[in-house]
Formats: structure tokens, sequence, C-alpha cells
């Protein structure tokens, strides 16, 4: 735990993420074997978010994450457009919005660092290799950004998502614990990178978050 503090540790009213890190370079390894003897579907698109789709990438991702046990605050057209389409990747299935992948390169002491700050696929399009391609995408992404580690976010009773992620070489580096029911500023922020863009915008749990759809 990144924390030390059992208390909130013990708290039902505590959302925990775990970050996670891989290397790019095993990350697409990883991900090319995966695609080894098969075939991407023809009808699989992975390009760069259209900002003319902002309404439609709006409902993806709000879909998305209805279908997963995270909490989370919903997307609304207004705050997707502040989003910098540079890093984020959609997948279409003939012609249509089917996943997403939100990426984000930052540097920190001289050394770029990557993060997945999102990753969701529609229920009735999974088991496709959706995912598989947009990490795929992503890492490729990663490697001509020059950079070598990549980190995400994975809220812990997401096992999916969990077992996906290590499936491509990432292992928990640390927690980040957030407290849902209080009225102070009590963020577990740390050196680790993970899930930045989306708490910016408040779509992750915040300190005494109320709007959050949380299950």
């Amino acid at each position: 735990m990144v924390s030390g503090d059992s208390e909130i540790e013990a708290d039902s009213n505590v959302r925990s993420y775990i970050v996670m890190k891989a290397k790019a370079q095993e990350a697409l390894k990883l991900a090319e074997e995966w695609w080894k003897g098969k075939d991407i579907p023809s009808y699989v698109k992975i390009q760069g978010l259209d900002m003319d789709e902002i309404v439609k990438f709006t409902q993806l991702y709000n879909r998305c994450f209805l279908a997963s046990p995270d909490p989370f605050c919903p997307l609304s057209p207004e705050e997707a457009r502040q989003l910098d389409p540079e890093g984020i990747f959609v997948a279409k299935l003939a012609g249509k919005l089917a996943g997403f992948i939100a990426c984000f390169v930052e540097k920190k002491d001289d050394q770029l660092y990557g993060e997945i700050t999102g990753i969701g696929v529609l229920p009735s399009r999974r088991r496709k290799g959706i995912a598989t391609a947009l990490i795929k995408r992503a890492t490729k992404y990663f490697l001509d950004s020059g950079v070598d580690k990549v980190y995400c976010e994975v809220y812990e009773e997401n096992i999916p998502s969990q077992l996906l992620i290590m499936s491509y070489g990432f292992k928990e580096v640390g927690r980040r614990d957030i407290p849902m029911n209080t009225t102070s500023v009590h963020d577990e922020e740390t050196d680790l990178p993970g899930g930045k863009i989306m708490r910016r915008l408040g779509l992750r749990p915040r300190p005494g978050c109320e709007t959050c759809r949380d299950l």
C-alpha cells in the first residue's frame, strides 16, 4: 500500500486503485505474440480519435464504464472536448465505435514515461481481440514517443481488467486510496503515475465526490 494508514485501508468507503508498470517493448512483444497466427479481422480498424465524433466517443466511454465495476463520473461532450486527441485511439467494427484507449506521455526527471489512462470495449464487442489491438497500437505510440516504461491504474475490484493488463507484462508497483465520504482533502497522491487525466477532469472518484457512480 502507498498509504500506511490502517484506518484508511480498512474503511469500506475507500476506493483503491492498483498502479501497475511494464516495459513498453515487453508489452508490444506480448501483444504481437497474441496476434501471431491470427488475422486481425478486416472489419476491426484502430485509428486516432476524430474530434468530429466526440459525441459518439462520449457515448462509447460512458457505456464502457457503466458495464464495469469501476466507480466513475460520466463524461459529457463538453468535458470530452477538453481532451487532447493526441494519444487517444478508438476501435471501429463495421465503421462503428467499439472501444478506446487513452494514452499520456509525460516527462519527469529528464525521463519520459507513458501512462494508459483509460481503456474500454463495449460488452457486446469483447473477446474479439479489440483490447489487444488497442494495447498494441498504444505501445507502438509510446515507443515512437521515446517512452520506455508504461504505467496504468486499475480499480482493485475490476479483476478482468487486472488480468488483461497483467497479460502484457504489467506488475503492481503501488496503490492509490481515495476516500469517498469525506469533506476533507485526503488525496493519497504519490509520485506514481496513474489516472492523471481522468482525475483532472473529475472522471475518477475524488475525496468527497458525491456525483460518482458507485455500485
